[in-house]
């Protein structure tokens, strides 16, 4: 297996052709965890959009009864949008067989510039072994791409990306240890220097910063708990559903970073 990480999606214009290749976008804080709690909770798919122009026509084409409209720009919820992007707000009673439209300032920029690949999975800290579950599972070597914060490197998901690549360059028994690339030896890295994960990490980064200083703080904590989520969310056709288990989704305990 080998295993490459993007830090930031401008890489992916130099990247290895990203169809050859089973994607993982990464967006803690908090795309990521946002649709690994929509589809946990039921909504029927979740549809990236990268303005909020596109979403309002996506909404109105599917018709407000059957779809929410959600997102945020500089953190806060889009004036005139049912949701905005806290893992708290997509419960159950709110998402429940809606189609969730969704459009943020990072995370579904790099889903909508990850579409050409065969496969996408969305993820973050709440999901990271059933990502890691499904990668182990999937033929094509795994190309790891970070969110980031309007191209630079954000702190917490190459994080996330590192514990990832930890998680999958384990040997077990009869199999051949993972080939790293730079950006994912680096993110390795950084993951081993950063161990054990914590909320308080979270909290110093700039998106964290940015988070508190909103009043959306309390996310912070939601987005830290680790294997809290268990889903694969996977990007097929446009739109983002669950990968069923049998797919290869497997294991991953309940915790929380401390």
């Amino acid at each position: 297996m080998k295993i490459d990480v993007l830090w930031t999606p401008l890489e992916l214009e130099r990247a290895p052709p990203i169809q050859e290749r089973t994607a993982v976008a990464v967006d803690v804080l908090r795309t990521g965890t946002c649709v690994a709690a929509a589809i946990h909770n039921g909504a029927r798919a979740v549809v990236p959009a990268e303005s909020i122009e596109e979403a309002l026509r996506i909404s109105n084409s599917i018709g407000r009864d059957g779809a929410l409209v959600c997102g945020e720009r500089q953190g806060a919820r889009i004036e005139g949008f049912d949701l905005g992007n806290s893992p708290a707000e997509f419960k159950s009673e709110v998402v429940h067989g809606r189609t969730i439209v969704m459009t943020t300032t990072n995370g579904t920029q790099t889903l909508t510039a990850m579409a050409g690949a065969g496969v996408v999975y969305i993820a973050a800290l709440v999901n990271l072994s059933r990502i890691v579950a499904a990668l182990r599972s999937a033929e094509a070597d795994p190309l790891i791409v970070c969110a980031g914060c309007e191209g630079r490197v954000s702190l917490e998901d190459a994080l996330c990306a590192g514990l990832m690549v930890e998680a999958l360059s384990k040997k077990r028994k009869k199999s051949i240890g993972a080939e790293l690339g730079d950006g994912a030896q680096a993110a390795l890295a950084l993951a081993r220097e950063l161990s054990p994960l914590s909320v308080k990490t979270l909290r110093s980064t700039a998106a964290g910063r940015a988070l508190e200083k909103i009043g959306q703080g309390a996310d912070i904590e939601l987005c830290a708990q680790l294997d809290s989520i268990p889903v694969v969310p996977v990007l097929r056709d446009h739109q983002i559903v669950g990968l069923e288990p049998s797919a290869g989704s497997g294991g991953g305990g309940k915790g929380r970073a401390k």
